[in-house]
């Protein structure tokens, strides 16, 4: 009884996780197409510098949701990492920080390609490249 209710508590929560997918993901192309439109608007009116400023946030803010739904979809550990390796870059690229926030930055994405390397199993990478999750693999064994 206690699994049966635990299951449905995860299937419930499977379902969530995709609608919240379906949102970000929509948000993103509404964004998308908003950045298009900003762009061809603002070519004109706006310095050189701000305009590409703008595009680079707005671009990598779109790319971490992109990210984002990926991670929503596939729960693996490199899925995880690559949403952190964006947002870490998108805070060492668009804003003008400090020379040692750049260093903390820097040495953050080293550390997240080291547990890319190191930590994380080669079985999760292969499935990851296959697009399989590991269920699908097991009962493909079977």
């Amino acid at each position: 009884m206690r699994r049966k209710i635990q299951g449905k508590i995860f299937e419930i929560c499977y379902i969530i996780e995709a609608g919240i997918a379906v949102v970000v993901g929509i948000a993103v192309v509404i964004l998308c197409a908003r950045l298009f439109w900003s762009m061809i608007n603002s070519v004109a009116s706006a310095e050189a510098d701000e305009l590409l400023v703008s595009i680079l946030d707005t671009a990598m803010s779109l790319a971490i949701g992109v990210e984002f739904i990926k991670m929503l979809c596939k729960h693996t550990p490199q899925t995880v990492v690559e949403v952190l390796l964006f947002a870490i870059a998108k805070q060492l690229v668009v804003f003008h920080t400090t020379p040692f926030e750049n260093l903390v930055n820097v040495a953050a994405i080293a550390g997240l390609f080291a547990v890319r390397r190191f930590l994380i199993r080669s079985e999760d990478r292969r499935t990851e490249r296959s697009g399989k999750s590991k269920n699908t693999n097991a009962a493909a064994k079977r």
